[in-house]
């Protein structure tokens, strides 16, 4: 697993550039004079303010839960295991939609959750298909019997609610919601490090469940610099987890959250990350 600094609370010499690409009055560029935190981030913005495709043509790219077929459980399979599916994509459809550390994220939480004994399913950029995201979430799904504990990770754009497929295709968090509708595993963690990803935490939220999230419904995740090489709040989880020996994943999920808000002041945006949790107890991961 790739070691990471502590991030320092100035990093370099004020911003060279700052790219922001926002839907948004709140999310305005940040005065040079004013950044002394980071050198070059950027916003994970709302993809449908980039997305130029005909309206018509995007409403043939939409999964909701009039697509999802709950998945069926594998009753008999045997109990005790862990399954995981990671999700990171940096690279999409046109240059101009491309990320920076989202397959990082991935890679980080891959080696995470190996170390933690789970069966990791990765997809990675142009891997990360509409059709290979149903077959892996399809799968995940049907291995959430009770005795399992299941994980999902995601990181790359988001919409109103809505993962983005490398090729483009939106995915609604109604979808997960009838995906994981049959699951009896008791103990489950999501997260998603994308913009206005909020409904996830609503529409996941079950018995036995964790879920995280690096927005709400309306405002944006970022990548951070090249210090951080992650996305912000994938970068302070992933501190929770591999400098502060966090081994419950509320701890590093609140953790997150408020590192996530002390950068956010430094650079003056502003953020909503936050988790739901309905796990009895501390769910450790």
């Amino acid at each position: 697993m790739r070691t990471k600094k502590w991030m320092r609370l100035a990093f370099l010499a004020l911003v060279t550039s700052v790219i922001l690409q926002s839907c948004s009055k709140d999310e305005a560029v940040i005065p040079q004079d004013d950044l002394t935190v980071s050198e070059a981030w950027t916003v994970r913005p709302d993809f449908a303010t980039v997305d130029t495709r005909p309206q018509d043509v995007i409403a043939k790219f939409q999964l909701t839960e009039n697509n999802a077929v709950p998945a069926k459980l594998i009753a008999n399979a045997a109990k005790g295991a862990k399954y995981a599916v990671v999700i990171g994509i940096s690279d999409y459809e046109g240059t101009s939609n491309d990320l920076q550390y989202c397959d990082d994220d991935a890679n980080d939480w891959t080696a995470q959750l190996q170390s933690e004994g789970y069966n990791v399913t990765t997809l990675l950029d142009l891997n990360a298909t509409k059709s290979a995201i149903e077959a892996a979430l399809t799968t995940l799904a049907s291995q959430s019997i009770a005795g399992n504990e299941i994980a999902f990770i995601y990181s790359g754009h988001g919409s109103r609610g809505n993962i983005v497929t490398t090729d483009l295709y939106y995915i609604n968090s109604t979808w997960f919601g009838a995906m994981f509708a049959n699951a009896t595993s008791t103990k489950m963690m999501f997260s998603f490090d994308a913009c206005q990803i909020g409904a996830m935490a609503t529409d996941l939220n079950a018995t036995g469940r964790v879920v995280a999230v690096a927005s709400d419904t309306r405002r944006y995740s970022y990548d951070g610099d090249a210090t951080m090489q992650n996305g912000v709040f994938t970068y302070y989880q992933m501190i929770g987890l591999d400098q502060l020996n966090y081994v419950y994943f509320e701890p590093d999920c609140q953790y997150a959250c408020d590192q996530m808000a002390i950068w956010a002041k430094a650079v003056h945006v502003k953020v909503a990350p936050s988790y739901v949790d309905s796990y009895a107890g501390d769910l450790d991961i």
